[in-house]
């Protein structure tokens, strides 16, 4: 099944929400008067966030022309300039070669059936020193995640199937020629109070499910609710790689 991004833009960007301490920590690697870049930005939570905490040049990139406009329509969109595009070409971005900070994806990076063609574009775009990171889900998260796990059991082989491991990805980055690997996972932990989120399929694989699995398991969701909220939490893991000096 593929999904219309379009089509659930505005449902993306009343649900979604940018993780604040992985926004802090992004802007930490730009220095002022720096550029950074957000690749599959969707409605750029994340790209503004950090152009409010940084002065910089900011630019996102999407395919999908709907998200782009509810990204330039958001309070502080202005901070940042828009381009449609893929991953797969950035010179759309409008950067010169060795121009950009850092250059970052967010719940992106599993749509790509080749990472390494992504790595080297963002080889070319950044300078030396700079980062390229990419906030994903790994194995341990999809297994682990609430309440998803627990009332859409189906969610977890449909995301282990469409992701691409940590491990694959650090080598795919080594391949293009970037170093210094390392992880951090990002999110927070606590209750969930309101099934919204999953009536509406905020998250694109329930849009991947099949339509009795989703209503069964938004139907147990809902009575457990009603008796009080249940545990939640999300989650996502960053791989940071530089681009040697």
């Amino acid at each position: 099944m593929t999904i219309d991004y379009d089509q659930i833009a505005g449902e993306y960007a009343q649900h979604r929400r940018a993780y604040p301490q992985l926004v802090e920590h992004l802007a930490s690697l730009v220095p002022p008067g720096g550029t950074v870049a957000e690749i599959g930005c969707g409605t750029a939570n994340h790209l503004r966030g950090i152009a409010a905490l940084v002065e910089c040049t900011a630019v996102g990139l999407d395919p999908h022309a709907r998200m782009l406009e509810v990204a330039a329509s958001a309070e502080a969109g202005d901070r940042a300039t828009y381009v449609r595009g893929t991953a797969e070409d950035l010179s759309v971005l409008g950067i010169p070669a060795g121009g950009a900070d850092l250059v970052f994806s967010v719940d992106m990076v599993h749509y790509l059936d080749d990472p390494g063609v992504y790595a080297a574009q963002a080889w070319e775009r950044l300078r030396p020193g700079g980062w390229f990171c990419t906030a994903t889900d790994s194995e341990w998260i999809i297994r682990n995640r609430l309440p998803m796990t627990a009332y859409f059991p189906g969610t977890i082989p449909l995301e282990l199937a469409r992701h691409h491991a940590i491990e694959a990805l650090e080598e795919a980055y080594r391949a293009a020629g970037f170093t210094d690997p390392g992880t951090r996972v990002f999110g927070e932990e606590g209750t969930l109070a309101d099934a919204t989120r999953f009536r509406d399929k905020a998250n694109s694989v329930m849009h991947l499910l099949p339509e009795d699995e989703w209503r069964s398991g938004l139907e147990r969701l809902e009575a457990d609710l009603a008796r009080g909220p249940v545990p939640s939490n999300n989650r996502t893991c960053l791989l940071t790689v530089r681009k040697p000096l």
